[in-house]
């Protein structure tokens, strides 16, 4: 019978093999030309109706969600840990995000995707555009603050609360890029895929309990059988 630490590793395995999967398949999707459709009529739509207001609440919304953001608070955050000596989690987070975001600019050199082009644009960078950094960084972050909220929080109600507020900022990141007529729907679809295929972290073994440690029951000894005459 399989134990709890093992049906969550199996599952976590699971969910990271069907990401990648899913990363792959929007992949050659973008690759063929499938999404040029579809990218191009939303984009088109969205920035026919870009309202002033509603422009200004996505550009903090996508300041937020930026990498660089949240690579500084994953850094600071990092070094709390640190200094709690919670090292496991310190490392996991450092290495999580930071190290997501170096994915997420070889993926961009390696696939090449140019950016969204309009005759009036709202904003233009001259960096590619395939996978979403945005995406993937908000999906990393936010999911790590949602699995902590999972794991620490005993609470149900405050622990839904945390799970979708994290949601729905990924949500917001995604189509604030798509708003802003920086990413195309599909980038920002690879980006989540992107920032939720990532393997467990390696969980240790809990230590042997020493003969004798409190909690531990010892066998109590046999007695003796007496030699028959």
């Amino acid at each position: 019978r399989p134990t709890p630490r093992g049906a969550s590793l199996a599952f976590a395995w699971s969910a990271f093999g069907a990401a990648v999967l899913l990363f792959l398949a929007v992949a050659l999707a973008v690759a063929t030309g499938a999404t040029v459709a579809m990218d191009d009529a939303i984009e088109a739509w969205l920035h026919a109706r870009a309202a002033p207001l509603l422009v200004d609440v996505m550009t903090v919304i996508s300041f937020l969600g930026a990498p660089t953001t949240l690579s500084t608070l994953a850094v600071a955050a990092s070094l709390f840990l640190l200094y709690r000596r919670k090292y496991a989690e310190s490392a996991t987070l450092a290495v999580m995000v930071v190290g997501g975001n170096l994915l997420n600019v070889g993926l961009k050199h390696l696939f090449q995707r140019g950016r969204p082009v309009f005759d009036d644009p709202l904003f233009t960078l001259p960096t590619y555009s395939f996978p979403s950094g945005h995406a993937m960084a908000a999906t990393v972050f936010c999911g790590l603050l949602a699995v902590h909220a999972a794991e620490h929080i005993e609470r149900r109600p405050s622990t839904r609360i945390v799970i979708g507020a994290a949601v729905s900022m990924v949500a917001l990141v995604c189509f604030s890029r798509v708003h802003r007529g920086l990413h195309y729907p599909s980038d920002v679809a690879a980006g989540v895929t992107e920032g939720t295929a990532r393997p467990p972290p390696p969980t240790t073994p809990p230590p042997p309990q020493r003969r004798g440690a409190p909690g531990v029951a010892r066998a109590t000894p046999c007695p003796r059988a007496w030699p028959t005459p």
